[in-house]
């Protein structure tokens, strides 16, 4: 059984919908899913599904408020993706522990890429084993806006994701409706979107 976790040390970076657009991925490919929303006050990933018309029984979604909570819930699931709180917390180590992967999701801005770089530091200071941290980049404007956030990332000597994300308004309104990046209807948005979580699950085919 494989455990992937999506952590933030901030809310609105995309936590919840990598979560979400992986977890549809996933369900599609038959492949029995446990989205573990790890934030009970927010609920953010669990409330998502609810609204979903589109219903498959190779996923499910629950609230939990503890790692022992997850734990105890993986063994009929082939993967566990664990959305984690909108913020440092406790449980953050644990997750990082027993997942194979751990995505964090930062903005361009320097207000986002040094508390996500200090986050991950702090993991492996922790002990976790800096080659299954990785970020991914998202709310992007501009080319140059990219190339810039990812050297700082680079330089700070973490692995970052081939492809990123744009700022578009599309990606939000989609969520309303309980659908996933991958299923906006313009076709450029939605390949992007297709591509990134292949990366994401070839990343996790390795481990």
């Amino acid at each position: 059984m494989t455990i992937i976790a999506f952590i933030s040390q901030k809310g609105g970076v995309g936590k919840s919908t990598l979560s979400q657009a992986l977890a549809i991925e996933a369900s599609k490919q038959k492949i029995k899913t446990l989205l573990a929303d790890y934030d009970p006050q927010q609920k953010t990933s669990a409330e998502w599904l609810e609204r979903r018309q589109q219903k498959s029984k190779f996923l499910t979604a629950q609230v939990f408020t503890t790692w022992r909570e997850i734990s105890n819930n993986t063994n009929p699931y082939d993967l566990t993706i664990i959305d984690g709180p909108a913020r440092t917390s406790a449980g953050t180590l644990e997750i990082a522990k027993y997942s194979q992967l751990v995505i964090q999701p930062t903005g361009p801005s320097l207000a986002d890429l040094k508390p996500a770089v200090n986050e991950f530091h702090s993991l492996v200071q922790a002990g976790i084993n800096k080659e299954k941290l990785v970020f991914v980049l998202n709310h992007l404007a501009t080319k140059s806006e990219e190339e810039a956030a990812r050297e700082y990332l680079t330089l700070a000597g973490y692995s970052v994701l081939t492809i990123s994300l744009l700022e578009k308004a599309s990606y939000r309104l989609i969520q309303n409706e309980g659908k996933s990046l991958s299923e906006v209807s313009y076709k450029r948005l939605a390949k992007q979107a297709q591509q990134l979580v292949q990366e994401i699950i070839k990343l996790l085919a390795a481990r």
